[in-house]
């Protein structure tokens, strides 16, 4: 079993994946445990620049990988495909909707708000003024767009390439989780 979790930002979709992740009894795997994975594995540089947008300065990585955004991709999306040969685990983010989607065990999901819930919620978590929470919003959300386009050619957040998205202000986070379970246990049982 395979979740993924895109989301937008302030939706409290990094609390939703790790709320998820322990009523599954799995674990999450956000930018920090993919980057141990990774350095485990000897390809913590790949990762590294994977994470940060920026192309690997190094003459073997170019020679093993074609010159595209998706061969850039393919050590990190590997290394996902490797995760999920061993073990069941929540993905939060990293294109991983994309790099699993062969995968007969994937849930994809993503968590969603609108943007004056995601306002009120930065300002609250994060310490921000309004200005800033907005400014911060816009930055991350583009930033996560690009990254998403960039790496996977597919629109990044669009409903139709997810089996469930979910607004999470709707219900808050914990009936969130709780319902998000459901989906993921009734999907299991019907394959």
């Amino acid at each position: 079993m395979v979740i993924t979790i895109g989301r937008s930002c302030g939706s409290g979709g990094l609390e939703i994946a790790q709320k998820l992740a322990d009523r599954l009894g799995v674990r999450c795997y956000d930018a920090g445990a993919l980057l141990e994975e990774a350095t485990r594995a000897g390809c913590a540089e790949e990762m590294r620049a994977f994470l940060a947008e920026k192309p690997v300065n190094s003459l073997l990585f170019s020679i093993a990988v074609e010159n595209s955004a998706r061969g850039m991709g393919r050590v990190p999306f590997t290394l996902m495909h490797q995760i999920a040969e061993r073990e069941d685990f929540v993905l939060l983010g990293h294109c991983g909707n994309y790099a699993l989607r062969d995968r007969d065990d994937l849930t994809t999901l993503f968590i969603h708000g609108g943007l004056e819930q995601r306002v009120q919620r930065i300002m609250r978590t994060q310490g921000m003024s309004e200005r800033e929470a907005r400014r911060y919003i816009h930055k991350t959300d583009e930033a996560r767009r690009h990254f998403h386009e960039f790496y996977t050619g597919e629109v990044w957040g669009e409903a139709e390439k997810y089996d469930l998205t979910v607004n999470s202000f709707a219900l808050g986070v914990d009936a969130t989780v709780e319902m998000l379970e459901g989906f993921i246990q009734a999907k299991k049982a019907k394959q």
